[in-house]
């Protein structure tokens, strides 16, 4: 963790007292392989506690690096312990502790700034100069029997919260820095792509943050599934007004009739196969929401039929993904409304990018969430600027985040419950992370204790 915060480099003997069992931890070895190996114990530093953790959710983040070896491409160089959603016991506090006691419920906060850079004195901890994460490169995750932090990053639990939820806490963290990050706000229309775990927690922070029409997309039918099903704790109704299953963007040219025009074929209940409208005007509705819609003359031109410039396969996309957009907000009832206010992209997939530029109106907000395998993809640059939208990125959460999340669990504003489909003990880590990526599963708690 960061160097600030870990001074002191023997173990107190109140915790070499209590004798405590091997600390085994979910290791990544290399990708797609984890072992449970014994680590040493965390050292209980004088401004902090000692945590028994009980639950751990897996997260996105987790998943990059259990499937491609590390985020972005790149894997870890040493052995990773993974983990970064957990709750757990207060079990040891530190001499200069007052706020915590022996036998608290809390939760990690797994990101420690050293909130002494720029970054940290301008209030923006989420992007610390230093920062150190559980389960990230460099640090010590939290997906182990034990675990160390300072009591000021161990928020207490509810007693209403039960531990697989408190294991989910972060994520819905992470959703309340969404909302903040995309200036959500009433009476909005939101579209997010992705129907994970962040995806859902960003549809029920933006019903929580009364939304007024939420529309959400995913490639796995399952997931279709379940987002459809998804229940608010302040209606008794689904949080998504609509959810579609979308399909990959065709690399070649819209060409023909069919595809000019476009066709739809949906069954009545937000599942969609779009190339465009089937009444027709999907073609005008895709130049509305199109690079064209400032107005700044650029769709006053066109190429002469001998033209021979080269096309790139990412122009060849963003056609399509204007076509798909304009069908599906049509489908949505939103054909007047020429796209969104706030699209949030929690995939990291390149056709949910373009989908999501098409679909956002001028002057929109676009927030980048998810995370890829790779560096670099295509995007519609040019209908960005012409439709003036804020593109934003997120890291994590801020400050305020946690409390907050506590808060909107402690009082039932959102269900997390729900989300949580199957739990694994710490033994059975590998075939939690294979549930995770199997597709099947929403989300998947580890249980921490069970070895």
């Amino acid at each position: 963790m960061s160097r600030f915060h870990f001074p002191v480099k023997e173990q107190p003997q109140h915790v070499l007292d209590l004798n405590l069992p091997p600390n085994m931890s979910c290791t990544l070895l290399r990708k797609r392989n984890i072992a449970i190996k014994e680590m040493p114990l965390p050292i209980l530093q004088p401004d902090g506690v000692l945590v028994k953790v009980i639950a751990t959710g897996i997260c996105g983040s987790d998943m990059h690096n259990f499937l491609a070896g590390g985020v972005g491409g790149r894997p870890p160089a040493k052995n990773l312990v993974m983990g970064h959603e957990s709750s757990g016991e207060v079990i040891a506090i530190g001499e200069l502790v007052t706020t915590h006691k022996v036998g608290d419920r809390v939760a990690i906060e797994p990101g420690l700034p050293c909130r002494r850079c720029v970054n940290c004195k301008n209030g923006r901890v989420n992007i610390c100069l230093e920062m150190k994460y559980c389960g990230a490169p460099g640090s010590v995750g939290s997906l182990a029997r034990f675990h160390a932090l300072p009591a000021d990053m161990a928020p207490k639990i509810p007693d209403n919260v039960s531990w697989e939820e408190a294991g989910s806490i972060q994520p819905l963290a992470v959703g309340v820095q969404i909302g903040k990050r995309a200036d959500i706000r009433p009476h909005q229309t939101i579209a997010i792509f992705g129907c994970g775990p962040i995806g859902l927690i960003t549809a029920a922070v933006s019903h929580a943050y009364s939304a007024s029409k939420i529309i959400a997309f995913d490639h796995n039918p399952e997931r279709v599934a379940f987002a459809k099903k998804y229940i608010s704790p302040l209606t008794g109704k689904p949080i998504i007004d609509h959810v579609f299953l979308t399909e990959p963007l065709p690399t070649t040219p819209p060409t023909g009739a069919a595809q000019l025009n476009g066709h739809a074929h949906g069954n009545g209940n937000g599942h969609a196969h779009a190339n465009g409208d089937a009444d027709g005007d999907g073609d005008s509705l895709s130049e509305r929401i199109g690079e064209n819609g400032s107005g700044a003359g650029i769709g006053d031109g066109e190429f002469p039929p001998d033209d021979d410039r080269h096309i790139p396969i990412g122009d060849h996309k963003w056609e399509w993904a204007k076509l798909r957009a304009g069908s599906y907000l049509k489908q949505a009832g939103m054909s007047g409304e020429d796209g969104v206010d706030r699209v949030i992209e929690a995939t990291g997939a390149e056709d949910c990018m373009m989908m999501g530029i098409a679909m956002a109106k001028q002057g929109a907000t676009y927030l980048a969430v998810g995370l890829s395998h790779q560096q670099s993809h295509w995007f519609p640059t040019l209908a960005v600027t012409n439709k003036e939208i804020d593109v934003r990125g997120i890291t994590r959460y801020t400050s305020s985040c946690f409390p907050s999340a506590l808060e909107m669990l402690s009082r039932g504003t959102v269900d997390l419950k729900s989300l949580i489909t199957i739990a694994f003990p710490l033994s059975q880590s590998q075939q939690a992370f294979e549930a995770v990526a199997s597709g099947k599963q929403m989300k998947v708690i580890i249980k921490n204790q069970e070895v």
